[in-house]
């Protein structure tokens, strides 16, 4: 070897040892993230504090995103209830580590309905003075097919000496920023007791049909209407469905409509029964109305208030049923087998049930089984001669049908105020318990409450086992603020998307004999 070779040898090791004394081994990656409270009521701000010796953080969790500097803080106000969950991940070339914390914000019933005051009245109707005014029928679905919700009012005036019909209205709510009600042109339509969303044409935005209530198609003229659903809302047109059927749309005779799966394809389709006949659409995209005779002995002597299909009888296969009562205004249940792709009258079965004006199927316990809530007055009403609610109920199946199992939900006003058929089953407090009930107070004797809440309960016991349970307030007991009116009709809808529910409240001014639309947006989210 040359002196020069070894020479550079000697010099490059000295470089090389140099460097290894010098070099000092890197601090171990960490990161160190702190909240100033683990739990904060309803409106109370929280701050997260965090530091990490890595180059780059990136913030995840319920509300809680993006890039992040290594250390900082950040001043957070949670309007949603619950637990957050807030995630900080940082890196350092090929190292990586991640803190995570949980902050939970209480928040109360009535922190979910925060009105904000109506500043104007969005919409009137006058009426004389010897004249009443009721809403007679609710429906929502996003009729202008934008996914954003919507709603229809259906609206009706009487003589106030004989109940005789003076007008029907329709009003339409389409959801978004800046909604406003408007009236759906028709003149041609009188039935409003009833009312069914569904898309039949398959073209996006729900349709509607609309219909005449059994019980006072025992005394004025049934009539069956439909609307179609487009880009602007609804619209009345009663060719949509082609129907060469005996079924005459003016004198239709409608005891009763529902949505239930014909034809075992997961999609629910129209199923209406008349005096005469059974009529189904299918939701196929082409609807055509099908006639079908039928023996209704079982019903002919009763009145129909409602229809929802269940596993009644606990059979593996779905039961039309309906809730009815007789001349002596004893309630009962009739259940219709479903068949093939009909119905089976000739297994039709009658029980003994409370006087109810609403089935409503849905899973209360979170078991995969359809269970059924039942809302009853003391005796038969309509929109216009309310009577005290003294039936609340639910029934779970069970071994035998589904009344084997019954329980009763109480509210503070039941027995002596009326309310209202048109129930909403929502997780209104996004808790994961599938839901929990909004109903609506009608007018009626001196309650001045607007509306109800069904918080559903639920509680893990020693044993293993899961209870169900509902406690109920209504507005009055929630404190709930600028509602300037008493025992407004009241109807939810999140027109905005911001997950929780905005609402029209209705309000009957009879000292100017006007009818008073407020649109009013919730500011709990």
């Amino acid at each position: 070897m040359s002196i020069k070779n070894f020479t550079l040898t000697i010099f490059a090791l000295l470089i090389l040892g140099a460097c290894s004394v010098d070099q000092e081994e890197l601090e171990e990656l960490f990161v160190e993230l702190e909240t100033s409270a683990e739990s904060v009521e309803y409106g109370e701000g929280f701050t997260l504090t965090w530091n990490s010796n890595a180059s780059q953080c990136y913030a995840s969790g319920s509300f809680w995103f993006g890039e992040k500097p290594p250390s900082g803080s950040e001043d957070f106000l949670i309007k949603r209830g619950g637990d957050g969950t807030y995630i900080l991940e940082c890196r350092r070339n090929n190292e990586f580590a991640n803190q995570a914390l949980i902050v939970t914000v209480n928040k109360s019933v009535a922190d979910h309905f925060l009105y904000l005051p109506a500043e104007e009245v969005n919409f009137s109707i006058e009426y004389a003075a010897d004249e009443e005014v009721a809403i007679t029928s609710v429906a929502r679905g996003d009729f202008s097919g934008d996914l954003i919700p919507d709603v229809l009012i259906a609206v009706q005036i009487r003589k106030s000496s004989d109940h005789t019909l003076v007008d029907t209205m329709f009003l339409q709510s389409i959801g978004g920023p800046s909604p406003i009600i408007t009236e759906i042109e028709t003149s041609e339509c009188s039935g409003a007791s009833i009312m069914l969303p569904i898309d039949l044409n398959g073209d996006g935005p729900v349709d509607l049909i609309t219909a005449t209530s059994n019980l006072l198609g025992q005394t004025e003229q049934s009539n069956l209407c439909h609307f179609s659903g487009s880009a602007t809302g609804l619209v009345f047109d009663n060719t949509f469905i082609n129907n060469e059927t005996n079924l005459d749309f003016d004198n239709a005779r409608v005891i009763t409509m529902g949505l239930v799966d014909r034809d075992n394809d997961l999609r629910p389709d129209l199923y209406l029964l008349t005096e005469e006949y059974e009529y189904w659409v299918q939701a196929d995209g082409a609807p055509d109305y099908e006639e079908f005779s039928y023996d209704g002995t079982i019903i002919s002597d009763l009145i129909v208030t409602s229809a929802t299909v269940i596993d009644f009888d606990l059979d593996q296969n779905s039961d039309i049923v309906l809730a009815a009562y007789d001349d002596n205004n004893h309630g009962k249940f009739i259940t219709v087998p479903r068949s093939g792709d009909g119905t089976n009258w000739a297994e039709a079965l009658s029980y003994e049930a409370p006087l109810a004006k609403t089935l409503i199927s849905f899973d209360y316990d979170q078991d995969t089984f359809l269970d059924m809530l039942v809302v009853g007055d003391e005796s038969p009403s309509n929109d216009f001669n309310a009577s005290n609610t003294s039936t609340f109920k639910i029934y779970e199946e069970d071994e035998t049908n589904i009344l084997d199992t019954e329980r009763d939900i109480s509210f503070t006003k039941q027995g002596s105020a009326s309310l209202n058929q048109y129930i909403i089953i929502t997780d209104y407090d996004q808790d994961g318990d599938g839901g929990d009930f909004l109903l609506t107070f009608n007018k009626f004797g001196n309650n001045t409450a607007n509306f109800l809440v069904g918080e559903k309960q639920i509680t893990e016991n020693d044993d293993g086992t899961t209870s169900y349970s509902v406690t109920t307030y209504d507005d009055e007991e929630l404190g709930v603020d600028n509602l300037p009116y008493d025992n407004a009709f009241t109807i939810f809808f999140d027109y905005n998307i911001d997950f929780d529910l905005d609402a029209i409240f209705i309000d009957d001014d009879e000292t100017t004999n006007t009818l008073n639309f407020y649109i009013q947006e919730n500011d709990s989210n």
